[in-house]
């Protein structure tokens, strides 16, 4: 996946506004990269940011820095990793339980297999 210049410019807007070194050194730390990425419209785990952050520390998390350009390539990586489905996708997947075809799904049901399947 590859980001337009206009996407990477919202990109570098979101990454400034949580910059915090004294002089915009254009640096965020490795505690707040998961915070922009779902700022930026994905949903990772805890588990896969500490992934591709490469597993630091906790104590690092508060201490080491990210630039903009080792950055990228992090959000990058989870935007790849991270295929949404489409409507049609969900709209397939739940005709399993339109019984008659008409396109309505029984509440009810809905309800108990979300329930019981989690």
């Amino acid at each position: 996946m590859e980001f337009t210049p206009e996407q990477i410019e919202d990109f570098k807007d979101a990454f400034q506004l949580l910059d915090r070194t004294p002089t915009n050194e254009m640096k965020i730390t490795y505690a707040q990269c998961g915070d922009l990425i779902r700022a930026l419209g994905q949903n990772p785990t805890n588990v896969e940011i500490m992934h591709v952050l490469g597993k630091p520390k906790p104590e690092d998390m508060q201490t080491k820095m990210l630039d903009f350009d080792q950055f990228l390539p992090i959000h990058q990586h989870i935007c790849k990793a991270k295929e949404c489905g489409t409507y049609e996708d969900f709209v397939e997947g739940l005709r399993v339980f339109d019984k008659e075809g008409n396109g309505t799904v029984m509440g009810a049901e809905l309800r108990h297999v979300l329930a019981t399947l989690g």
